[in-house]
């Protein structure tokens, strides 16, 4: 009997350090921020939040399980480089969720400690659903075991016993374990309810997504504009000043107001430096690409490439990106989809002409045909400097001993 595969993200109230916070904030869809925030409200008595969904624009879409596993991976505190490592392990998974690639392997790719790769492991099966990253059947109903049942017995069964309990000897285990054989039996019973496949093929989960804000065009090219659809509807009790000021409060009560009233404040700030945050990498990727929502050219960018110009790390932009949507001009697209290594669709030559054009126009000293095609190349347009002779020439643009 296979189990359900469901992903649970811990939402209850949590006093993080600033960083942290605003990093969850960032990582957070808004709908999935709506859900965090709805949880803090019934936790909360000071806490009032009336909010309704049917007045946004919701769409439902489709995400891989390897998406899923990022998304949950891009909430933990950990750092980047065991991040960049999750994400291999992730993207490196069977079909069924096992991950066969040996950890010395993984370790060279990433010049990492071998102790490194194994705690990133771990924590790709610490993820939802049960069993992923298991690198055999006997690991794979381990992690479940331990993880759905309080009984420490079928967890040493599985862990001491395992070569006894593929063959069904359950008469022996019972003797080495100095307990009857109907108990052992009962805890195989037990194991049946685990899922030997933690993943099925093309396995895709629907998603409900609300549209982080929208993409619109201006004389320039265009402007990403993040609209806060939560704020709003947050109110804070106005009469917890009353109690505060009670003089049968104890101190206790009091620090424990003071508390709940913080913590709105602090969702209440984090939802605004989150909007300008957002609001800014979008606005960078989005006129990075701005070609793209021209004729559909996508430039190669990655999330190292915006990292850098932001000042910020790469895990940071991942966690910002991630499952983020916007209303564009062509429809509404997801942010990730703007990120890639190399070109999607074939250049035209004339995209490779306005390049040249644009590139000579910024020019700080006039440069050879050879360093046009250097920076073309920085571009991921790979020509060589005849072929830039050939168009500049067809553009009428002279040559740099005479420009």
């Amino acid at each position: 009997m296979k189990g359900k595969l469901k992903l649970e993200i811990d939402l209850k109230p949590k006093i993080l350090p600033q960083q942290i916070l605003f990093s969850n904030f960032i990582s957070f869809s808004t709908y999935s921020l709506i859900e965090y925030i709805k949880k803090q409200a019934e936790d909360n008595p000071f806490f009032t939040f009336n909010y309704d969904e049917d007045i946004f624009e919701k769409i439902s879409y489709e995400v891989t399980i390897q998406e899923r596993l990022i998304e949950q991976l891009n909430l933990l505190d950990i750092p980047e480089k065991f991040v960049e490592i999750g994400k291999y392990i992730i993207y490196n998974l069977e079909k069924n969720g096992y991950f066969k690639m040996s950890i010395n392997e993984v370790a060279n790719i990433f010049n990492a400690d071998f102790k490194d790769v194994e705690n990133v492991l771990s924590i790709i099966q610490s993820l939802e659903p049960a069993g992923v990253g298991a690198r055999d059947l006997r690991e794979c109903l381990l992690i479940q075991a331990k993880r759905y049942f309080k009984d420490n017995i079928l967890v040493e069964i599985i862990e001491k016993y395992w070569d006894l309990l593929i063959k069904r000897k359950f008469k022996t285990i019972a003797k080495k374990m100095k307990v009857e054989e109907k108990f052992i039996k009962e805890c195989v019973e037990k194991l049946k309810k685990l899922n030997p496949n933690p993943i099925s093929e093309n396995v895709r989960f629907k998603n409900k997504i609300i549209p982080e804000g929208k993409i619109e065009k201006t004389k320039d090219g265009f402007r990403v504009y993040i609209e806060d659809k939560i704020s709003p509807f947050i109110k804070i009790e106005s009469d917890y000043d009353k109690y505060l000021k009670d003089p049968l409060i104890t101190k206790k009560e009091k620090d424990f107001i003071k508390n709940k009233i913080k913590n709105i404040r602090q969702i209440i700030e984090m939802l605004e430096k989150r909007r300008i945050f957002l609001e800014d990498v979008f606005n960078e990727i989005v006129n990075y690409q701005k070609e793209y929502f021209k004729n559909g050219t996508l430039l190669p960018l990655r999330e190292k490439d915006i990292a850098n110009k932001k000042n910020v790390s790469i895990s940071t932009i991942s966690r910002a990106i991630n499952g983020k949507y916007l209303i564009s001009p062509i429809g509404i697209i997801n942010i990730k989809n703007l990120f890639t290594p190399e070109f999607k669709h074939s250049i035209s030559n004339v995209f490779i002409q306005d390049r040249i054009k644009e590139i000579i126009k910024n020019e700080k000293r006039p440069l050879s045909d050879r360093e046009i095609a250097e920076k073309l190349g920085y571009l991921g347009i790979k020509i060589s400097s005849r072929t830039v002779n050939k168009y500049r020439n067809k553009m009428g643009i002279l040559n740099s001993y005479l420009r």
